[in-house]
């Protein structure tokens, strides 16, 4: 189970924002009851993408030790 998320953070290290739902808006109904595009999501800046958990801990790991190896 952990190397299948460590295989998908290493191949798709960005998933769907989970407010969005990978949209980058969210959705309003007019008055007459329609759906229509409301504001951009301000959690994912509108890219309708978020970065995994595991891909982050790695990046902050990774910028750790290239710090302290210099």
């Amino acid at each position: 189970m952990r190397l299948r998320k460590a295989v998908l953070c290493a191949a798709s290290p960005f998933g769907n924002c989970r407010k969005c739902h990978g949209w980058g808006f969210e959705m309003t109904t007019a008055r007459k009851g329609r759906m229509k595009r409301g504001k951009d999501c301000r959690r994912c800046r509108a890219t309708g993408k978020r970065i995994r958990v595991g891909r982050w801990l790695y990046n902050r790991w990774a910028r750790i030790y290239r710090v302290g190896a210099e």
